[in-house]
Formats: C-alpha cells, sequence, structure tokens
C-alpha cells in the first residue's frame, strides 16, 4: 500500500503540505514579524499597514502590520492539529458504539437508528453554534475560564456532534459483512463475538474507516470555518467592549487558528481583500490536500479490489 501511495504525485505533493506546514508550525515561537511603519533608506515615510501582498510582506499585513504569512504558519497547529485530533476521536468513539450497535437485534438496530437520524437533518454548524456561544464568546467582565478548559469543551461538542451520524455509517457497514453466510459458518465452529470482529469483520472494513477518517477531517475543518464567519473563534473571541469597541478593532480570536483570522478579518473583505482571502486560501489548500490522499487511497482500495475479484 505505501509504496503504491508513494507513486502518487497527487499523495506525495499532498502530504508534504501538509507534514511541512504542520512541523514548521511547531518550530514558531508564535512571535509575529510586524512592521507598524514602512520607510525608505532615506527615512521618508512610504507605507502603513495594512500592507497588500507582495509589498513588506508576501502574503501582506492585517491592520496592525502583522505578517499574514507567518499568521498563517504559526495557525497551522491549531487548525490542522485540532482537525486532525477531531477527527480522530470521532472515530475512535463511533467505533467504540457501532461495534456494540451492529450485531444487536433487527428492533434495538431500528430504533438506535431513529434516535441518531435527526442529527443528520439539523446542520451541525446551528448545533454547535449555540452549544459554544455561552463558552466561547466573552463576557464585559473577562472569561471566568482559563483558556485549555475552554479549547477541550470546544473539542469534545464538535466530536460528540458527529458522533450519532458517523456511528449509523459504521454499524451500518459492519451490518453488511456481519449478515454474510461465512460469519453463520464461524458461529456454528464457536467463534465468539469478538473472534468475528477482529478476525473476520475489521479486515473488510477498516479501508473503509481510512477514506472515512478522510472525510470527517474535511467536515471537521469546514465546520471550523463556518464558526469562524460566525464570530465563534477556537478557545475563545475576545471581544472589545466600549464605546468605540477599542478603537472599532472587531472581535478576535486569541490564538492565530484560522478560522479566527476569517472572522476578525471579515470586515475589511471589500478594502483589503487579502486579509480575508490568505486565510481561506490556506482552507482551501488543505481541504484539497486531505481530498488527493483520501482520492490516492480510495484508488489503492479500488485496484485491490479488482485485483481479488481476478484472483478469485
Amino acid at each position: 500500500m505505501i509504496l503504491f501511495l508513494i507513486k502518487r504525485k497527487r499523495f506525495v505533493i499532498s502530504f508534504l503540505f501538509l507534514s511541512i506546514l504542520f512541523c514548521w508550525s511547531l518550530f514558531l515561537d508564535g512571535e509575529i514579524r510586524q512592521v507598524k511603519f514602512f520607510y525608505d533608506e532615506k527615512g521618508n515615510l512610504l507605507d502603513a499597514p495594512p500592507y497588500p501582498p507582495f509589498t513588506v510582506f508576501l502574503f501582506g499585513s492585517d491592520k496592525f502590520g502583522y505578517d499574514m504569512g507567518e499568521m498563517m504558519i504559526v495557525g497551522a497547529k491549531y487548525t490542522i492539529g485540532i482537525t486532525l485530533v477531531v477527527a480522530l476521536l470521532r472515530l475512535i468513539v463511533s467505533l467504540v458504539f457501532s461495534s456494540f450497535m451492529f450485531s444487536s437485534k433487527p428492533a434495538i438496530f431500528n430504533g438506535m437508528k431513529t434516535v441518531f437520524e435527526p442529527f443528520s437533518v439539523v446542520p451541525q454548524t446551528i448545533i454547535v453554534f449555540f452549544i459554544l456561544y455561552s463558552v466561547l464568546w466573552m463576557p464585559m467582565s473577562g472569561f471566568a475560564t482559563p483558556f485549555w478548559e475552554r479549547a477541550l469543551f470546544q473539542t469534545l461538542i464538535l466530536v460528540i456532534v458527529a458522533v450519532p451520524n458517523v456511528t449509523i455509517h459504521l454499524a451500518n457497514d459492519m451490518r453488511l459483512v456481519y449478515n454474510e453466510t461465512f460469519i453463520e459458518a464461524s458461529k456454528t465452529l464457536g467463534a465468539g463475538k469478538l473472534r468475528i470482529f477482529f478476525n473476520h469483520i475489521v479486515p473488510h472494513v477498516y479501508e473503509k474507516w481510512i477514506l472515512l477518517f478522510g472525510q470527517q477531517f474535511i467536515q471537521t475543518l469546514q465546520l471550523m470555518a463556518h464558526l469562524g464567519f460566525m464570530n465563534l473563534f477556537f478557545g475563545g473571541t475576545n471581544v472589545p467592549y466600549g464605546v468605540l469597541g477599542d478603537d472599532g478593532t472587531p472581535p478576535r480570536s486569541l490564538s492565530y487558528e484560522w478560522s479566527g483570522l476569517i472572522g476578525s478579518n471579515i470586515s475589511y473583505l471589500y478594502a483589503y481583500q487579502w486579509m480575508v482571502l490568505v486565510p481561506i486560501a490556506f482552507f482551501i489548500m488543505t481541504a484539497i490536500s486531505v481530498a488527493l490522499i483520501n482520492d490516492s487511497f480510495k484508488e489503492y482500495v479500488q485496484r485491490k479490489q479488482k485485483y481479488e475479484q481476478l484472483k478469485g
């Protein structure tokens, strides 16, 4: 499998992009370059922030003169890291529930599907927004809880909101294998549920789990972007209160997570487009990279199935 994937350019390029961006982010100290005013060699003022791309900085700056490119790199460990954790926890928790659910009696299985299916109708963004608003939106007196508690709570909510849908999806796949004739033969020979699960079901569905992980990564990325447009940023939204709102500054992110950069700069979209388009571009490139990785693995699965059919 690894050799097959390495030979695919789209897999290698996408994997390297995500790996380099994430690792680079881990080694930065979080200090962003700032140029408050741009002078020439004679000391004459040439420009003031925000700076457009390809002038002072490659990706431009925000209204305070901070380098947008460095913000993207520093924020990658939050955006990519949290998305990875959420997608992985969604899969693990759903696997635990579905492993008990798939072999249940039809009445119990259908009853649980009836309970879980409404979660696929209501958009996850709406559910998450109403749950997280009171926790992430800073009150006038300031946050009463530390950053890590809010970040942990947000992560748990992002996981829980998708568990019902993912559990049903996994249980359906397991149940299709569980109803095969070779499973009945294993039961006749005395195989227990654990042996059937690990020796017969897992080998038939684990490749689908890997593909599902990639899909959950992209869905989590989209959900965080939606929350950013709603000014709910990872770990909390720093809200400037006062008559002039601290010189008219919009709500700010407490980290450089990309969705927070989108939401905090959205008011400048028509005047300084790059302040919004740069983080959106990084979101898009990350989503495309994961989709290409998933597509490469899907091609491997299809070729493997075709080979097994010809061999059989």
